[in-house]
């Protein structure tokens, strides 16, 4: 896992050197699919270099994701991590 994780980070984000934190693992089911997924996060401060893969993006600081929860801006499995992982301690189970 460790593998794949760091070579898609290469080829989508041109990062070569961060270390990942694994933070948890679920299993995600919609109408449409079911997956499992791995959570990760890494603190990094360097250049990104997004692949022609990614349709657009951004960075949202905490309060803009907290403003548009809800409103049909983020996927329903965004914002579930949200709140299984903790990175917004307000929003936690």
């Amino acid at each position: 896992m460790e593998i794949a994780l760091k070579r898609e980070v290469r080829e989508e984000l041109g990062i070569t050197d961060f270390i990942p934190e694994s933070l948890t693992s679920y299993v995600f089911e919609s109408d449409r699919e079911k997956e499992l997924v791995f959570v990760h996060k890494t603190v990094y401060d360097g250049e990104i270099h997004p692949s022609d893969e990614l349709d657009g993006g951004r960075f949202w600081n905490i309060e803009e994701i907290k403003e548009n929860l809800g409103k049909g801006i983020f996927t329903p499995n965004f914002e579930g991590e949200l709140k299984r992982v903790s990175l917004i301690p307000s929003l936690s189970k």
